[in-house]
């Protein structure tokens, strides 16, 4: 896959502490330090999505047609390399990372779509990595076939729920609370839907663009339902996890055995429709 590079420059000033550098992503969470005569390598995995990228320091400059540059700013041969099909939530967190790593060494940075090096603006990286993006899917439109489509908002959203999943559970932990994670399901065309698991009688969060709810009965019967259906005809009972996401609602205890019955006894449309598993990372924004 292609890569979307920021590079890192000093102005008036090579010195760069490599200590002080590894030193730096060796207390960051996700990194791997790896390195050769080759480079130093800080390879990153979101630690909870997955989704990779890295810094590199180089002995030679990797900066294309550096003679552009203003001769105020010297490189320090050390580079960004993120895949350029990165969904945009994860994309602002490396950028947030950038911040933190331009604020502690005094960079500023380079992308080919500058026209010479510029200080950090979180708005303007993300606008040039956005339009490298789109530019790469037009040009080689054979990738979106290899991913479901999903808009930037409603892609972030899950991101988001899948990435915090863990801070809502120590949040409900006291209340017996269950927080699933999505299941991501797509049918015989290849369409692709998010569903969660819930069990009869159990208090559950349900989050935002759920498209079905794979009930678990006592008795041991697995029923499909239509969320969106469910939640037409049950919305009263379900109530707003604060402070979160819009649309993500939970089952609370008042209602449980209410809202339980309308899933086990409900007129429900039938699913007819046979689902098979697919990756969190085959999601493209």
């Amino acid at each position: 896959m292609s890569q979307f590079y920021l590079h890192f420059f000093k102005e008036k000033s090579r010195s760069l502490d490599k200590e002080k550098v590894i030193d730096f992503f060796d207390n960051e969470p996700g990194f791997e330090v790896e390195m050769d005569e080759k480079s130093v390598r800080f390879l990153y995995t979101h630690p909870t999505l997955g989704f990779p990228c890295a810094f590199y320091l180089t002995p030679k400059s990797q900066v294309p047609n550096i003679q552009r540059i203003s001769p105020k700013y010297l490189e320090v041969n050390f580079h960004l390399e993120l895949p350029i099909l990165s969904p945009t939530y994860f994309v602002k967190s490396v950028i947030q990372l950038v911040k933190k790593i331009c604020d502690k060494f005094d960079f500023y940075v380079l992308s080919e779509m500058f026209s010479d090096v510029l200080e950090f603006n979180q708005e303007r990286i993300l606008k040039v990595f956005q339009m490298v993006k789109k530019a790469y899917l037009e040009k080689y439109p054979e990738y979106e076939e290899k991913y479901f489509w999903v808009k930037e908002e409603k892609l972030s959203h899950i991101l988001r729920y899948t990435d915090e999943i863990k801070v809502l559970q120590d949040y409900y932990n006291d209340l017996d609370t269950i927080v699933p994670k999505y299941y991501f399901i797509k049918d015989e065309e290849d369409k692709a839907y998010f569903a969660i698991e819930w069990k009869e009688m159990t208090q559950t969060v349900i989050p935002p663009h759920t498209d079905y709810i794979l009930f678990h009965q006592t008795d041991g019967v697995l029923k499909v339902i239509d969320y969106q259906e469910y939640l037409t005809k049950n919305q009263k009972y379900l109530l707003d996890v604060p402070g979160f996401l819009q649309g993500t609602k939970v089952v609370p205890k008042k209602y449980l055995k209410k809202l339980s019955k309308s899933a086990k006894k409900g007129k429900w449309n039938p699913v007819a429709k046979s689902f098979a598993k697919y990756h969190l990372h085959e999601l493209l924004d």
